[in-house]
Order: structure tokens, then sequence, then C-alpha cells
């Protein structure tokens, strides 16, 4: 069985090393940030992969998603009946939200 001294050792010695390479990363984030303020370009920028899956204009899929919203709002706007049912349904809903 290993020395209990020994081991307390170990373990102090290797959270002293966690602790010392979260304090580096955070340091290298701090500097960063401030060489960023100062005007300073960044030293590593990622490559472009194309567009950002859920990015704002997403092409042919967020157009599609628009005129399907404004589809859907000159249809409620016309039809007085289901203008009610939609209202009632967004009221609903709206009170669940708050409440929960």
């Amino acid at each position: 069985m290993p020395d209990p001294s020994w081991q307390a050792r170990e373990q102090a010695q290797h959270a002293h090393r966690i602790h010392q390479n979260h304090v580096r990363h955070h340091q290298e984030l701090h500097d960063r940030a401030r060489a960023r303020h100062a005007g300073a370009s960044r030293p590593h920028r990622p490559a472009s992969h194309g567009p950002v899956r859920g990015a704002r204009g997403g092409g042919l899929a967020g157009l599609l998603l628009l005129l399907l919203a404004v589809a859907a709002v000159v249809l409620v706007a016309r039809d007085p009946e289901l203008r009610a049912t939609v209202g009632t349904f967004v009221r609903d809903l709206l009170s669940t939200v708050q409440s929960g």
C-alpha cells in the first residue's frame, strides 16, 4: 500500500499543476482580449468552412421559411375565423409561458 503522505503530496502536486494550467489559460485569454481592444490583429483566425448552420441569412432555406411565414400572416389576416383561432391560441400560449 502506498505511503499516505506520498499519496497526499502527489495529489497536491497534481492539483497545483491543474490550477497553474487554468491560470495560464485564463491569462492567455485576458492577454488576447487586451490585444484586441488595443487594435492588434488576431494571432490566429480559423479558416472559414462555408456558411454556419443556423446563422442569419440561411440561403434558400431561410428564404423559404420567410415566404412561409409571410403566407401564414396573409392567410390569418384575410380569414376572420382563423384570425380568432390564432389569437386565442397565442393568448393561451402566452399565459402558459408567463405562468410557468
